[in-house]
């Protein structure tokens, strides 16, 4: 245009006639008459191919953000019949193959975008008006439904099921040779599972939110995934500390208050004069009919068998070998069926005390933990439900007396017999651990009642 404008104000000095020059004025050419019916046609055309870019440029954001795993988890376990609908739907679409699916949302994409300029340029002819107008479909109908499209890719991805499912048998013959060269170089895809240090941070997150975890909820979650890995060693109770009795002790009225007061429901009997040579296990619930007066030894009692292991076994096998019902107390040792070898026991209570990751204590406990030796507390009262029932110690000891206590039970002024703990006891006083010789074999032909099983041997069918 400058040149032309320079052009003309030179003087024609010459005879011959000046030619014309056929300069480009700036001007695009002319698209459709506002107005016209093609005009409105290609502008509704455009607006459609803008609408299906953002469609295409969001599912395939939504649908290849969607995990497999989270899709699995909703389409059986979601509490929304539709969301669990929607799941099953999108999970049956990917199911035919991620990489087909990507490939046909990519080339509806491109055709959509390749097709866009030809109906617009020919409506709008061109020029700033275009580039104005365009980019105002683009903000308005492009950006929108793809936003749309990522925040609700479960929904917009099950509604849009039937157009992709179509468009992928449409496209078979270019889109699946591509998408099985995309699964050969690159693999195809697999379900991405947790690790369990990753679903203990995924547990964290979960103490806010729609339905958020309770702590304990979380503890407990935590302590099962720890079973496995933590060894029965690390939570026994060590064998010094064991309420033992010898095979040989008469069950008189002593003996017998002593075990009543120990508090245990599961007493190991070893051989006499030998205490890390167990026998068996009796069962202090057995002595509520038994009469003190006869006073016969404890081997004249029907024991339990006593089941061993070594102790580098996790407590989830200890657990598995208490749910057999055969035994609640596992004696660890380390040469299993030859004694000499307890080094601990290990009860059902403590793996539930793992499980919980909480200390459980009752009313007979000491201790509240085995290794820190930290002394258990005791309430003043005891309240359930928040008071709904409560029991005040103050009322208790002001009501009168009816009858005699029993020697079971000890007097009142009765001085509480000492535990014997560590193996046999004698005299009140605690008798010395020597570990016997390993080529010492464990009691097995002494009574048919008794006896050791070793936890996963053919003996103990475990």
């Amino acid at each position: 245009m400058l040149l032309h404008l320079l052009l003309s104000f030179l003087p024609s000095s010459h005879a011959s006639p000046s030619l014309p020059l056929n300069l480009p004025d700036g001007s695009d050419e002319p698209g459709e008459e506002f107005g016209s019916p093609e005009f409105w046609y290609k502008v509704v055309v455009s607006i459609g191919l803008v609408l299906l870019g953002g469609v295409f440029a969001g599912l395939t954001l939504g649908l290849m953000g969607l995990d497999e795993l989270h899709l699995r988890v909703l389409s059986t376990s979601s509490d929304d019949p539709k969301e669990r609908k929607n799941a099953q739907k999108v999970l049956s679409l990917l199911r035919k193959g991620r990489h087909w699916v990507l490939v046909v949302l990519l080339l509806g994409n491109v055709i959509v975008n390749e097709s866009l300029p030809i109906f617009l340029d020919s409506a709008l002819g061109g020029g700033i008006a275009a580039v104005v107008i365009s980019t105002t479909m683009i903000v308005i109908f492009g950006i929108i439904p793809q936003a749309v499209s990522v925040r609700y890719g479960l929904s917009v991805g099950a509604s849009c099921t039937p157009i992709v499912l179509t468009m992928m048998y449409l496209f078979a013959p270019i889109a699946w040779p591509i998408a099985k060269l995309l699964d050969y170089v690159l693999g195809t895809h697999e379900t991405h599972t947790y690790k369990k240090a990753e679903l203990r941070s995924f547990l964290a997150f979960h103490r806010q939110g729609e339905e958020p975890l309770r702590d304990d909820e979380i503890s407990i979650l935590n302590g099962v995934l720890e079973l496995n890995n933590k060894k029965v060693e690390q939570i026994m109770t060590p064998i010094q500390d064991v309420v033992t009795i010898s095979a040989d002790r008469v069950l008189d009225h002593a003996t017998v208050d002593w075990l009543l007061r120990s508090g245990y429901s599961r007493i190991p009997v070893h051989k006499p004069g030998h205490p890390l040579t167990f026998i068996g296990i009796l069962l202090v619930k057995m002595l509520s009919i038994y009469d003190p007066s006869s006073s016969i030894p404890v081997s004249e009692l029907p024991l339990s068998l006593l089941p061993e292991a070594p102790p580098t076994i996790n407590c989830f096998q200890a657990l598995d070998y208490f749910q057999t019902g055969r035994a609640h107390l596992l004696l660890l040792s380390r040469t299993p069926g030859i004694e000499g070898g307890a080094i601990g026991v290990i009860t059902l209570e403590d793996i539930i005390e793992e499980i919980i990751s909480e200390e459980i204590v009752d009313e007979t406990d000491r201790y509240e933990d085995n290794v820190s030796k930290r002394r258990a507390s005791r309430m003043k009262n005891a309240a359930v439900m928040k008071g709904i029932v409560e029991y005040r110690v103050g009322r208790a000891n002001s009501l009168p007396e009816v009858g005699d206590r029993t020697s079971l039970l000890g007097s009142r002024n009765q001085s509480p017999m000492p535990l014997y703990r560590g193996g046999a006891e004698s005299d009140g006083a605690l008798l010395s651990v020597s570990p016997q010789p390993a080529s010492q074999r464990r009691i097995s032909n002494l009574n048919p009642q008794y006896g050791s099983v070793i936890v996963g041997s053919p003996n103990g069918n475990n």
